[in-house]
């Protein structure tokens, strides 16, 4: 499983460099998942790092429908979320962690203070109304 996350980090190193726009910082995240993957870091620690730049990218930037290119996003998340692709997106981020989680990727404890910071606080919402409002 290790050397299957190692890949996984270096693909996703890879590819999120090249969707980068010209002249697009990627997010502090990869450095993250760089120093992880180079420091030959244990599954969890991998696994949680991945995670990480999975949300910050769904989060930080938006993909341009013609070329396929990430720029930072100027999206404002918390007067949008009845927009249905907002919401789907949340779902996908959040459902990724609880397969991480059932998976014994990530401790539970881990996952909820990443999905408490990373996905529920941008939305402005308690975590009981963010699992409402997922229809959890």
């Amino acid at each position: 499983m290790k050397e299957k996350l190692m890949e996984s980090a270096t693909t996703f190193i890879v590819d999120l460099e090249a969707r980068l726009a010209d002249g697009v910082d990627p997010p502090p995240e990869m450095e993250a998942l760089k120093a992880a993957r180079d420091a030959d870091s244990d599954e969890k620690t991998l696994a949680l790092r991945i995670y990480e730049l999975m949300i910050e990218q769904g989060m930080t930037y938006d993909i341009d429908a013609e070329n396929g290119k990430l720029s930072p996003t100027q999206f404002d998340i918390k007067n949008n979320l009845d927009i249905p692709e907002v919401k789907a997106e949340f779902a996908h981020l959040y459902q990724y962690g609880m397969q991480l989680i059932a998976r014994d990727l990530i401790d539970v404890d881990v996952a909820k203070e990443c999905v408490k910071t990373r996905l529920i606080e941008r939305t402005g919402k308690t975590p009981e109304e963010f699992d409402a409002w997922l229809g959890y």
